[in-house]
């Protein structure tokens, strides 16, 4: 049972971090910085990795983590490393969730109108700001969490 969790929580964390990757690639496409219909078409890419493979994946990492404590009776409160690991996993949710899910949403509404001429291109430039800041906290949140799955740090074990 524990492989499968293992192999589960893998692929959705291979489903979550290459999404993130694909964002950011979508978003260096140099047109949609200029022109409002290129723009959209990248917000739409977005948000269709975003709900197929970004919210899925994260949703898939979570409760396999979970289930991987339960079932396996790991003592997550002695063992510094994973409660490390667990707590950047849930910042990373947190972001996910309350920043950059609804400033993806709200970026997507603004492209659109602003393809369909009613607002300025350049209105949106703060909020893609904002996404580009906390996407970046949550990508290197990511490489934190790996790292300390993979290496599980020598922190030693917490008192009973």
């Amino acid at each position: 049972m524990q492989k499968v969790l293992k192999a589960l929580h893998l692929l959705g964390a291979i489903m979550f971090f290459g999404s993130i990757l694909g964002h950011v690639t979508v978003g260096l496409i140099p047109a949609a910085q200029d022109d409002a219909q290129v723009a959209v078409v990248a917000r739409q890419a977005i948000a269709v990795a975003t709900s197929h493979l970004t919210v899925p994946g994260l949703v898939l990492v979570i409760l396999t983590g979970m289930a991987m404590v339960a079932f396996g009776k790991l003592p997550i409160l002695r063992l510094r490393w994973l409660s490390l690991h667990a707590t950047i996993a849930l910042l990373i949710a947190l972001n996910a969730a309350f920043v950059l899910y609804p400033v993806g949403q709200e970026l997507l509404e603004g492209t659109s109108l602003a393809a369909k001429g009613a607002m300025p291109l350049e209105q949106l430039h703060s909020m893609e700001q904002r996404e580009a800041a906390f996407g970046a906290a949550n990508l290197l949140l990511c490489l934190v969490t790996l790292f300390v799955a993979v290496m599980k740090p020598p922190f030693g074990k917490s008192r009973p």
